[in-house]
C-alpha cells in the first residue's frame, strides 16, 4: 500500500491520494458541489478527503511507501508531531518516508542578502498583503489553508522524525529514489524554490 498526503491535483495511479482540503468535500456534494467554484479547477475524482493529524489513513504497519509534499508547513508544530506519529504508524517496518517542506535556511540566507523584507514575509507564506474584504476571498481562506504556519531547517524537522523513531535520515533530490512508484507523485518543481535553491527534501525509513 502507497500513501499519497496532500496530493491536491497530483494522483499516482499506485496510491491512494488524501487531502483535507474541505473544498474536495463540497464539490463530491450533489447540486452543491456544481454551483461552488473555490478554485480555478476542481479536484480528482480520485482524491480521497482525510486528515492525519487526526488519524492514521491506514492500517498501522501496512503502509510500504508514503509521501507528503508541501504539507507540514501548513500545520501547527504540535498537528505536525501529531502528523509524523501518525505516519510512523502507518508505515510497515523497513518502509519509506519522502517529505518536503519550505527551505526556511534558505529565505533567511536571501533576505540577509537583499533586505528585502516584504519579499521575505511573502515568501514564508506567513503573512496577509491584502485585505479579504469579499465574500469570495473570505471563503476562498476558510476552505484554502494556503498559509504557513510553522517553518523547518533540515535540522529542526530531521530532530522530529528522531523523536517519532524514523531512521535513516537523509537529504533526498528529485529521482533519486530506488523505489520506482515515486515517479509517479514527485514533481521536480516541488523541490526547489522560486530561486531554484533546493527545498528541505528528506528521505527515511521506519
Amino acid at each position: 500500500m502507497n500513501i499519497h498526503i496532500g496530493c491536491a491535483y497530483t494522483i499516482g495511479k499506485s496510491w491512494k491520494n488524501y487531502d483535507a482540503t474541505p473544498t474536495a468535500v463540497l464539490e463530491k456534494i450533489p447540486l452543491i458541489g456544481k454551483i461552488i467554484k473555490i478554485n480555478q479547477k476542481r479536484f480528482p475524482r480520485e482524491l480521497i478527503y482525510g486528515d492525519i493529524t487526526r488519524k492514521l489513513l491506514s492500517p498501522k504497519n501496512e503502509a510500504q511507501n508514503i509521501f507528503c509534499s508541501h504539507v507540514l508547513e501548513h500545520l501547527s508544530n504540535d498537528e505536525m508531531k501529531n502528523a509524523l506519529n501518525n505516519i510512523y504508524q502507518m508505515l510497515k517496518p523497513n518502509g519509506c518516508f519522502r517529505l518536503i517542506v519550505p527551505n526556511l535556511e534558505n529565505r533567511v540566507k536571501k533576505y540577509i542578502d537583499d533586505k528585502d523584507a516584504n519579499n521575505f514575509i511573502e515568501k514564508l507564506g506567513m503573512g496577509q498583503k491584502n485585505i479579504n474584504n469579499n465574500i469570495f476571498s473570505k471563503i476562498k481562506s476558510l476552505f484554502g489553508n494556503t498559509k504557513h504556519l510553522w517553518m523547518y531547517d533540515y535540522d529542526s524537522l530531521s530532530l522530529e522524525l528522531r523523536k517519532v523513531g524514523f531512521i535513516n535520515i537523509r537529504n533526498c533530490n528529485f529521482g533519486d529514489s530506488q523505489i520506482e512508484v515515486f515517479s509517479e507523485i514527485e514533481e521536480k518543481n516541488r523541490f526547489i524554490d522560486d530561486n531554484g535553491m533546493p527545498e528541505i527534501c528528506i528521505e527515511c525509513t521506519k
